[in-house]
């Protein structure tokens, strides 16, 4: 259960990071989802019992915003490793 909630808490944070990195599109596409999933979480806690279609639903939706969170965790690692790769180039430049 921690980790479905540590799940949880980062595809929650994933529009925010599509904001930092200028995807504003995909942050306010992601957060109607994110809110839906939330609101949906008490149907998934193991002490009452799911809807078949809400437990389909939720899963579908938990698993979409996994996919943005990754996406939005992609975007930010290849922008540090392109600037740490300018940095290193640059001063292979200036030692020659």
């Amino acid at each position: 259960m921690d980790l479905l909630i540590i799940n949880l808490v980062f595809a929650s944070v994933a529009p925010l990071l599509f904001w930092r990195f200028g995807q504003k599109a995909l942050a306010i596409l992601q957060v109607p989802f994110v809110v839906v999933m939330w609101a949906l979480l008490p149907e998934m806690i193991p002490l009452s019992s799911p809807k078949a279609d809400s437990t389909f639903l939720w899963w579908a939706l938990f698993y979409f915003n996994m996919a943005f969170a990754y996406l939005a965790l992609g975007i930010g690692l290849f922008r540090w490793a392109n600037r740490f790769w300018r940095e290193a180039e640059e001063k292979e430049k200036g030692i020659m």
